[in-house]
């Protein structure tokens, strides 16, 4: 009997006590976008782990971990916009364009606040 008590009580704590699960629409536009964030920034951390580009940030003063936290704070235009400029460059000379490129982002996301890693430069 004890168990018979103890199977109705968990048997209602169960039927009572599960929620209900609920599904939202997913526009395929937002997945899209999303899947293009996540390979811009992966493609673009990569870059950033070379050792050409790290031994570049090092001589110009950044942390190579720095730089990895400001990529990891852009917007998706911005890496989209960082990547396609990375692919586009020559092998040979498109690391030091795409360091200033680099550079020039996080200057402008110091001037605006998002980050701290020229000590020259004043936020908005």
């Amino acid at each position: 009997m004890k168990s018979f008590v103890k199977a109705g009580i968990a048997s209602c704590l169960f039927v009572l006590g599960a929620g209900q699960a609920t599904a939202g629409l997913v526009d395929s536009n937002q997945v899209i976008q999303q899947q293009e964030y996540q390979f811009n920034k992966a493609q673009v951390l990569s870059f950033v782990d070379s050792e050409q580009v790290q031994a570049k940030l090092i001589e110009l003063g950044i942390q190579p971990e720095d730089a990895k936290n400001r990529i990891a704070n852009m917007t998706s235009e911005e890496l989209a916009s960082l990547n396609q400029q990375i692919n586009e460059a020559p092998a040979a000379s498109g690391i030091v364009g795409t360091i200033i490129t680099v550079m020039v982002v996080v200057a402008v996301l110091d001037v605006m606040g998002i980050t701290d890693v020229y000590p020259f430069i004043r936020p908005l």
